[in-house]
């Protein structure tokens, strides 16, 4: 199964999707089990034992897919919002947002650096911020 955007900026490189490769346990006694559980919900557990990374690839990825093609339709500089005392509009805190996740992505992301942390954190708020007005 391809993820173009986590490819092209090395994220399956440098980071393995353990969550959509049966291949990196390919003896284990779940794999049944995680297929059922896929059949069902349309994921399986494993997506859930490091839910901030597994919510933090869907966002980009899905970012990546809207500005492509919501960014054709819709004025993304419309809306504006106010974030730590600035205004920024739609698009401005949708790249901010991939900008933080490409930073909590790369290898220079340290999560014992409290700054790092702090940054990388923001992402939720800023979400919070736009997520009114992501359709198209």
């Amino acid at each position: 199964m391809g993820h173009k955007y986590l490819e092209d900026i090395g994220v399956t490189a440098n980071r393995e999707l353990w969550w959509l490769d049966n291949a990196s346990y390919p003896n284990d006694k779940r794999i049944d089990q995680w297929k059922k559980e896929r059949e069902v919900y349309g994921f399986d557990d494993r997506e859930t034992w490091e839910l901030q990374f597994a919510f933090y690839f869907w966002l980009y990825e899905r970012l990546m897919m809207y500005v492509e093609h919501a960014g054709t339709i819709v004025n993304l500089e419309y809306h504006t919002f106010e974030y730590e005392g600035k205004e920024y509009n739609q698009k401005q805190l949708i790249d901010l947002i991939l900008e933080r996740l490409r930073f909590c992505f790369s290898p220079e992301f340290d999560e014992y650096n409290e700054k790092h942390v702090e940054i990388v954190s923001s992402i939720a708020k800023l979400w919070a911020i736009v997520l009114p007005v992501m359709w198209w």
